[in-house]
């Protein structure tokens, strides 16, 4: 696979499911933004499951499953790695890199299996990991050639957990579409949703209830309405009310009040309608909801976890409170309601910060030139067209 001119540089992402997370849009968007000239992309679904699979296809991206029925466990996960390095060695890959705990794990021991030239593992989040999930992360860590991260705070977070070098580490901030996400001409967006009319929505956008702090948000919305009658909160996302929620709504008077919207695809109109968005999470990496939020001229009041405090700039661009505590985060929602002007100054420098430093664009040449010279440093030849497109 090495020393033979190749006219793309062959790529593998490695994900166990393409389910709507932070991670996945991220990787359909690496997908679509990534420069064809000179890569040449597949995506390897370890499940083969997911609704955005389809829009991985519809970029005219080869989607590759195998052996989806098998666990992740004893020897339905040597099965896995042994599958899938042979699926690598087929496509003759020239770079893996894998997205998530258990596909680091199958994705870096099937390239090296294969022989694949360029490894690489991905950390977007600060997940505590022990037990077997430790032992899997740091076997992932060891056979990567680098490891990528979004924040400098998941870098040390990292670090710290997995013991993984820091100098091994890249940050590669995480990036919004600034072309897709950008302020529309006025229009009603609320009743677009179907939202009460004459209401401040606050509206927060996740697939977890309890890492992206729901509980913490539905009771901050019962305590903003204390004083701010008007404000109606918004659930976008795959997130349903069990009855333990149930029973919370109903004990705090928001039947009325809470709209739950399911997933979406239009976000950018989705969050035209938002008065201000929240972000409640308990952990982090670098959310992609408060960098379209953000993006969409949206104020932000968000928990300062992971590297949220390395884009929201507190009092600037948005306010940032303690994780999983209502009262703060009902207070600054308070704040940006109280004060209009206030937070659409907030809106417009949250917009200003992305377009600067966290465009998807940035992020997805940083990514490229990395394969690049990672490439070259282990002996991949591509062709001199390849080497030369802009």
């Amino acid at each position: 696979m090495t020393n033979t001119p190749n006219p793309r540089l062959r790529i593998a992402y490695v994900i166990k499911e393409m389910v709507m997370g932070g991670s996945q849009t991220h990787l359909v968007q690496v997908l679509r933004l990534l420069d064809r000239r000179r890569f040449e992309p597949r995506l390897y679904c370890l499940t083969g499951q997911g609704p955005l699979i389809d829009a991985v296809r519809a970029l005219d991206v080869p989607v590759v499953t195998a052996t989806p029925g098998l666990s992740f466990k004893g020897p339905s996960l040597l099965m896995r790695c042994a599958a899938l390095a042979q699926a690598l060695r087929r496509d003759r890959i020239d770079v893996v890199h894998s997205y998530l705990l258990r596909a680091n794990l199958v994705g870096s021991v099937g390239a090296r299996l294969a022989r694949v030239p360029v490894v690489l593992c991905s950390k977007r989040g600060c997940h505590w990991r022990k037990g077997f999930e430790l032992i899997s992360a740091k076997i992932g860590n060891t056979l990567a050639d680098r490891v990528t991260v979004n924040a400098e705070a998941v870098r040390e977070f990292v670090h710290g957990n997995e013991g993984c070098p820091r100098e091994k580490m890249v940050v590669i901030p995480s990036g919004v579409d600034t072309d897709r996400f950008q302020p529309p001409p006025a229009a009603d967006f609320k009743a677009r949703l179907g939202l009460p009319a004459g209401r401040l929505a606050v509206g927060v956008v996740t697939r977890m209830r309890v890492r992206k702090g729901v509980e913490e948000f539905i009771r901050a919305i019962a305590r903003v309405r204390e004083t701010h009658a008007e404000t109606h909160g918004v659930i976008v996302g795959e997130v349903s009310l069990d009855d333990g929620l149930q029973e919370l709504v109903r004990a705090l008077g928001l039947e009325a009040h809470l709209t739950l919207l399911g997933r979406r695809s239009d976000m950018p109109e989705v969050l035209s309608a938002f008065d201000v968005f929240v972000l409640s999470s308990h952990d982090e990496g670098m959310s992609n909801a408060i960098l379209e939020a953000m993006a969409m001229e949206r104020p932000v009041v968000a928990t300062d976890v992971g590297g949220t405090g390395e884009v929201v700039r507190h009092g600037q661009s948005g306010l940032l409170v303690p994780p999983k505590d209502p009262e703060p985060l009902a207070a600054a929602i308070r704040d940006m309601l109280a004060q209009p002007a206030r937070a659409r100054e907030m809106g417009r420098a949250g917009r200003r910060i992305v377009e600067d430093g966290f465009s998807a664009h940035a992020m997805v040449r940083q990514m490229e030139r990395l394969y690049l010279d990672l490439a070259a440093q282990h002996g991949v030849v591509l062709a001199r067209a390849a080497q030369t497109a802009a």
